[in-house]
């Protein structure tokens, strides 16, 4: 070590000493950022004595990401040991010549309880969808799961099927991506001959989850024309393959989802009642964001650590303005918004701070165009409408891909009628 090295750690413990009189977290760095004093406070942070803290570069404890940057309110991650990590809040930062002065505080981490099955929900409302999941997985009752677009229905079935009894597979089915004589076949399968193409014989939806489970997602857009066989296939547990003359018998537990008000649809005739009740045995609903805020924080630091490891370019975090710009928002997408905004910015933003710059263009693109012809939706044409909506989607989902699969559309037939209406569109363009 250096005399000049030597020469400031001791003058910094000399100035210093009445830090460990406060219960402030308090640590001291010089420019080149190698630590120079740890409070007691610190110490309990880091928890480890301060003697095998100091000297430590903060890159060493921050990672590499650590930099001049830093500014108040912001939140890194800190590795504690080899396996451990936490999360710390600058709270205070005064610069100086020749060192930095910050204070500290340890942000509280998800809980086990605040995590479950790949679920993250640290509100009442999500822990009592928790509990409800809970129960309902282990017995072989119909769920119906109701909620938003983007509220995250389908991991609520995964969640019920992983954790029930049942041997089989989890068997998917989107009820509106499919015209209805297509569905039908995806869903009961048909014989060899059934039909021009049918060149040999291919089990159903309904046999590959034989012993497993079958979710039905999407349940509100299901033909009229299908549900009394749906409805046979839940109370009897049988199947007429296209083109077959004998019943086959299937055993499997169905979940259905849909975004859909389906009492409304039930009342308007849209939806057998008979299949209603059969389906909604037992109901979960999950609430949209909006509704449920303080999940927002945790939400958003649970994507983050993900793209770390998707793309490993270092630990980013949200800053102060940051977080207030996601809090104000009202996420009509829902998670899958947040989570596509947060990759674009993680990906766009050049430093290890994501600012609130590209949340405010998100939010500005989906909320000035719809204003600009609200006015007029009385003149609007088929064409306009669903110009809008093409536009609107893309905006809310961020990519080509994820609004093909919202609109249930093939890409192929999205790209066409973006070219026909004039839509360019660039991925994180304008965002």
């Amino acid at each position: 070590m250096s005399s000049l090295k030597n020469n400031k750690l001791k003058a910094i413990e000399v100035d210093c000493r009445f830090f460990d009189a406060l219960s402030d977290a308090i640590i001291i760095f010089d420019e080149n950022y190698s630590l120079l004093y740890v409070s007691s406070g610190a110490e309990k942070i880091f928890e480890k004595p301060k003697n095998e803290i100091i000297l430590k570069n903060c890159k060493e404890i921050f990672g590499e990401n650590f930099s001049e940057n830093i500014s108040p309110e912001t939140i890194i991650s800190a590795k504690i040991t080899q396996k451990k990590k936490i999360k710390i809040k600058i709270n205070y930062l005064s610069k100086f010549d020749e060192f930095t002065i910050a204070i500290i505080s340890k942000v509280s981490s998800l809980s086990d309880e605040d995590l479950f099955m790949g679920m993250v929900g640290a509100s009442y409302k999500m822990k009592e969808i928790f509990e409800l999941i809970k129960i309902v997985a282990p017995t072989n009752s119909p769920v119906m799961i109701t909620g938003e677009t983007g509220t995250g229905k389908e991991m609520v079935a995964e969640a019920i099927h992983n954790l029930s009894k049942v041997s089989g597979p989890l068997i998917k089915v989107n009820c509106s991506a499919l015209p209805e004589s297509l569905l039908e076949a995806e869903l009961f399968g048909y014989v060899k001959g059934a039909f021009t193409g049918a060149e040999k014989t291919k089990p159903g939806k309904f046999e590959l989850a034989h012993n497993g489970t079958l979710f039905l997602d999407e349940i509100g857009d299901l033909p009229l024309a299908l549900q009394p066989k749906i409805l046979r296939a839940v109370e009897r547990g049988e199947i007429e393959k296209l083109g077959d003359t004998k019943v086959t018998k299937v055993n499997c537990r169905i979940i259905c989802a849909t975004n859909r008000n389906i009492e409304e649809e039930v009342v308007k005739g849209n939806f057998r009642s008979d299949l209603y009740f059969r389906l909604s045995v037992f109901r979960i609903h999950i609430p949209p964001l909006r509704e449920r805020k303080e999940d927002i924080i945790h939400l958003a630091d649970y994507i983050l650590e993900r793209l770390n490891k998707k793309y490993g370019i270092g630990m980013k975090y949200l800053t102060k303005q940051a977080i207030e710009e996601l809090l104000d928002w009202h996420f009509p997408g829902n998670i899958r918004e947040l989570e596509n905004l947060l990759e674009r910015a993680y990906v766009m933003s050049k430093g290890n701070a994501i600012d609130e710059s590209i949340i405010k263009k998100h939010k500005e693109a989906l909320t000035s165009y719809p204003e600009q012809r609200n006015n007029h939706i009385e003149t609007l044409s088929y064409q306009d409408i669903e110009r809008e909506k093409i536009w609107n989607t893309l905006l809310k989902t961020g990519s080509i891909s994820s609004t093909a699969k919202e609109l249930n559309i093939s890409r192929v037939t999205l790209w066409r009628k973006m070219k026909k209406y004039g839509i360019a569109w660039r991925k994180n363009s304008n965002l």
